[in-house]
């Protein structure tokens, strides 16, 4: 359901502070005219050039994992000691055995969309650990085929949030209640979470996915090529993620905090250091296994869905590269790799990949500016108008981790001399955001870009994004972004279906305890009505 007819929002909270979900009225378009004046009656005579939906953060999860450290998160919790210097880990989430089943609704509303779509675009963190079970859930959801979310021992569940009195711990959610002899978990018993009998089980459940029914491309993300997102798989992980011993804290008399900011810039030694935690024993699974980029990449081709590749070719695994171009009528889309192989969660380009960028906004482009601001012109060429999709948004690009990486500013400076660079589509931050990129007022060539970043599907709101690029036939251009909520029901009442989980999800989601105390958490994930359902004017570059 798209937003501009149906919001989902928060109700009022009960005496703990949980707040179920209810339906609102739809928000209007908010026009903005940062870049070009809006001219009366522009929608009369305009057509549409592209329109597409947009996808990103999927973080398609295997929730028993053993090298997932969800312990780390309680370091973020309200009542923590490190809570100013750590504000957010995202190691763990209420809601995170639901992956799947969120993905699979976002496609249902993503193929009842009544505009005629080119296609879908996944902006990366599609997987969340680079594990390959991760990547074939995450292809047969978006492919249509069989999801198996389950791992480990297919008779019982083995991750952190079952009721097993041997590794019950109260700070996370157990749906399934208390075990005989142990108290209540905080979710319940602090902020008013529900007893779900009988999800957890459901979580596991293989079912069969319906699939994107228009083509869909790929975008590589951080999570996509490192363990959490952001520690590079190592011999040791490899051999911890397929083994039978899971970590559960951290190691007695360790530097808490010493430790968890090393983690969170990737040291080794901080990595090291987890091999000494109390550990608890679980099943194997060589379906656990680590992939590479190149892997990531290459099964992607494997797929039986459209395009093929999904947007990677053949010289892609060769090189070992996840950068490409499409073409959509006079689009081109740019699809770019932000992820930093070196480590850390932010990202940044490799110089091969900023010098291809260039030419191939050389090659699209009748006029563009020198590197001195003076008007270039190439008569010759054949204009497009240039949509680029990433993981990470301009202003995350400040990893330069590594050598010879290239940053945000840059970056900027490349994309504001090509006039035929009219957007640019990412997500990564997990919140909807619009902004905009301006050329100086004096430059030769008026306006500028947008940047359109959408939110996850695994944190609140769990949505997704319609993007249409439309010629107002005025000298203007208009791109018109609608956010879409997946089809999943505003309430869990029992069933063990996708739908009826995602729906148990998004709730879950809606609560999370570690924003309850933030009084901009409305804008959390959902972004302001000017980052939501938005109508972005600028100039028609090609006059």
């Amino acid at each position: 359901m798209d937003t501009a007819r149906r919001r989902i929002v928060r109700a009022g909270k009960d005496d703990r502070g949980y707040q179920r979900l209810l339906a609102a009225p739809g928000e209007p378009h908010v026009v903005r005219e940062d870049l070009a004046a809006a001219a009366p009656g522009r929608g009369d005579t305009r057509v549409s050039v592209l329109a597409f939906a947009h996808l990103s953060d999927l973080h398609v999860m295997d929730a028993q994992s053993p090298t997932r450290v969800e312990f780390l998160e309680r370091h973020a919790d309200p009542d923590s000691l490190h809570r100013q210097q750590v504000p957010a880990v995202g190691t763990y989430r209420p809601q995170e055995m639901f992956t799947t089943h969120v993905a699979e609704a976002m496609v249902r509303a993503v193929n009842d969309v009544p505009t005629p779509l080119a296609f879908a675009i996944s902006t990366g963190d599609a997987t969340d650990a680079c594990q390959a079970n991760e990547l074939r859930n995450y292809l047969a959801v978006l492919d249509g085929g069989t999801v198996r979310p389950g791992s480990g021992d297919p008779n019982r569940w083995e991750g952190v949030h079952a009721s097993d009195p041997a590794t019950y711990d109260t700070r996370y959610w157990h749906p399934d209640g208390t075990p005989e002899g142990c108290a209540d978990d905080l979710p319940r018993a602090a902020y008013g979470y529900p007893t779900a009998p009988g999800a957890l089980a459901a979580a596991a459940k293989p079912f069969q996915a319906n699939g994107l029914s228009m083509p869909w491309y790929a975008v590589h993300g951080n999570h996509d090529n490192m363990v959490q997102g952001t520690v590079p798989p190592t011999v040791e992980l490899a051999r911890a993620t397929v083994g039978t011993r899971k970590a559960v804290g951290l190691p007695e008399g360790a530097d808490e905090l010493g430790l968890l900011l090393g983690l969170a810039s990737a040291q080794p030694s901080a990595v090291a250091a987890l091999a000494k935690s109390p550990m608890v024993s679980v099943t194997a699974d060589p379906e656990r296994r680590h992939v590479t980029r190149t892997e990531w990449v290459a099964e992607h081709l494997r797929s039986d869905g459209k395009p093929r590749g999904h947007g990677f070719g053949d010289d892609n695994v060769a090189d070992g590269t996840a950068y490409y171009a499409f073409d959509s009528g006079v689009v081109r889309g740019l699809v770019l790799d932000t992820v930093n192989p070196h480590g850390h969660w932010e990202g940044s380009l490799d110089l091969a990949q900023f010098e291809w960028l260039e030419d191939q906004l050389r090659a699209g482009s009748r006029r563009h500016l020198a590197e001195d601001g003076s008007l270039v012109d190439q008569p010759d060429a054949t204009d497009r108008l240039f949509v680029l999709f990433s993981h990470h948004p301009l202003d995350s690009l400040v990893n330069d981790n590594g050598s010879g990486r290239l940053l945000a500013e840059p970056m900027l400076r490349l994309l504001l001399r090509f006039p035929n660079v009219v957007l640019w589509v990412n997500g990564h931050t997990h919140t909807n955001t619009v902004r905009c990129h301006r050329r100086a007022e004096n430059a030769v060539l008026p306006g500028g870009f947008w940047q359109v970043t959408t939110a996850s599907h695994i944190d609140w709101p769990q949505q997704a994004r319609v993007v249409e690029l439309l010629d107002n036939r005025d000298g203007s251009l208009s791109i018109v972004g609608t956010v879409l909520d997946h089809v999943g029901p505003l309430a869990w009442t029992g069933e063990a279906d996708p739908i009826a989980l995602a729906a148990l999800s998004r709730e879950l989601a809606a609560n999370y305890w570690q924003t309850r105390d933030n009084a901009a958490r409305e804008s959390i994930g959902a972004g302001t009505p000017s980052d939501r359902n938005v109508e972005l004017l600028l100039p028609h570059p090609f006059g």
